[in-house]
């Protein structure tokens, strides 16, 4: 009989105190690759529960889409960590883990007695990851945050939309994810420190400084080196001609030409009009500065097609525009069905949906949905049961870095 598969975590043990996105998503990463992860709850329940959307838009703390997509593969465990039951249950299940991933506001883990500094010492190899919105050594430590917060924090809303309007945030709680992506990322970099020293460590990021510094380019050097500080671009981008998103007969196309031969092969397309003798197009990184006069010479072009035509022209003379495609489209794309990219899950309440997979592939050690979404609490008595007895919370019982625990 063939053994199953390994996961790449296999044996990585993980207890997630997070609520919404930013740690559940965290957890998903490690989860999907096969780690242990015990969510625990409060008796509400996560956020994420309420929060939808929901089938038919009729709200149910097991039928959000959100959190369905956020948690599977994980287990849950219901704590009132107001209670002192409820918090020597917590302390048993950080003595059972590797890792400690959590959002929480600093100020209440210092009320409930459950800091770095107090964990650790009983369970100095603990890796705990503390996902924030401004960091712990800053003023703003105990600062509400959320993704809009992070966001326009961060300098990105600056750069996004028109220049006589209001700026914009990042729709979709981006912030809120690349605080779940680094969080995964520092844990397994402290997992590998812990590897060579023995020792655990607390690793905490500031999802401000993440979206500074990942989503930011090249805003802040070039303001800090050269003291240039651009304003929101709109359509058009400040910088050469044309980088754009245009209108097309049935949508938008995003065009960029940086590459002077994708241009000349876009003029040829539309038949080497009189116009590209335009002595404002000679210098493409100055033509900015009359882009809505040069866009009447080609946007009705564009607006007389279709951007299945336009993909089609566009591929086969080498020109990299891209079409803006709406969600629908993304779900019916043949590039993501070839790639496998959509799951069926079977979930006791939810019943049969389809989710997204993930956005890369590992060979040996595939990613997998291996259990659905818990219910509220559905692996309390399971866990905290095998707890109290002093026995090891079903897992197995090596650390993911290969040293037994």
């Amino acid at each position: 009989m063939s053994q199953p598969t390994p996961a790449a975590l296999d044996h990585l043990r993980v207890v997630e105190l997070g609520d919404f996105i930013s740690a559940p998503y965290a957890g998903k990463l490690l989860a999907d690759l096969g780690a242990d992860v015990i969510k625990v709850e409060s008796p509400a329940g996560d956020g994420a529960r309420a929060h939808g959307p929901f089938p038919d838009d009729e709200p149910h703390p097991e039928r959000s889409g959100l959190f369905l997509f956020l948690n599977a593969n994980k287990r849950s465990v219901v704590l009132d960590l107001d209670t002192t039951e409820g918090r020597a249950d917590f302390e048993r299940l950080v003595g059972w883990a590797d890792v400690l991933l959590h959002n929480v506001p600093p100020a209440d883990l210092e009320r409930w007695g459950l800091t770095y500094e107090q964990l650790s010492e009983q369970h100095p190899e603990l890796v705990m990851v503390s996902i924030t919105v401004f960091g712990y050594d800053t003023p703003y430590r105990d600062w509400k945050g959320y993704a809009l917060n992070a966001t326009v924090a961060s300098g990105i809303s600056y750069r996004i939309g028109d220049a006589d309007r209001s700026p914009l945030w990042l729709p979709f709680c981006a912030a809120d994810f690349q605080g779940g992506v680094h969080g995964a990322v520092a844990a397994m970099l402290a997992l590998r420190a812990r590897r060579q020293s023995g020792e655990g460590q607390h690793a905490w990021l500031s999802i401000v400084e993440v979206m500074g510094v990942y989503l930011g380019g090249a805003g802040i050097p070039t303001f800090v080196f050269q003291g240039q500080l651009r304003g929101r671009a709109g359509k058009h981008m400040a910088a050469f001609y044309p980088w754009q998103v245009a209108a097309v007969a049935d949508g938008y196309f995003e065009v960029i030409t940086m590459v002077d031969a994708q241009w000349q092969r876009f003029v040829e397309l539309m038949g080497n009009p009189p116009w590209r003798e335009d002595e404002r197009l000679e210098n493409r990184w100055l033509a900015f500065q009359w882009a809505d006069e040069l866009d009447e010479y080609w946007h009705p072009w564009l607006r007389a097609r279709t951007k299945d035509e336009l993909a089609e022209l566009f591929a086969a003379n080498h020109i990299a525009f891209q079409p803006v495609q709406t969600l629908d489209e993304v779900v019916a794309s043949a590039h993501l069905a070839e790639r496998g990219f959509w799951q069926e899950v079977e979930h006791p309440v939810a019943g049969r949906y389809r989710t997204l997979g993930a956005p890369y592939g590992l060979s040996e050690t595939p990613w997998a949905i291996r259990r659905p979404p818990p219910l509220l609490g559905q692996h309390t008595d399971e866990v905290l049961d095998a707890l109290r007895a002093g026995v090891a919370a079903p897992a197995p019982a090596a650390g993911a870095d290969g040293r037994a625990r």
